[in-house]
């Protein structure tokens, strides 16, 4: 059951992301936070990262993993090893 509910909160995310924020529906809120925060120097994405992470304090940089868990889920997707 917990997986379940985890699933839905991914997929409850992922239509947040395309739905307010004209994003990708194979990533999560989280994920894009941490990518285009981080990865892409975005200050607006960096401040909602780091509250995202307040938000989530049990998970040590949850927008971090989320990414992670964004990018291995579209490893599996295409197949590729080599993303």
């Amino acid at each position: 059951m917990k997986s379940r509910v985890i699933k839905l909160f991914v997929l409850m995310s992922q239509l947040l992301n395309v739905l307010l924020l004209d994003g990708s529906p194979d990533e999560t809120i989280s994920g894009r936070c941490y990518r285009q925060g981080v990865l892409l120097g975005d200050q607006r994405w960096y401040e909602w990262r780091n509250r995202i992470n307040r938000v989530f304090f049990w998970q040590p940089d949850h927008c971090r993993s989320s990414h992670g868990r964004d990018v291995e889920f579209a490893r599996i997707i295409l197949g590729n090893k080599c993303l």
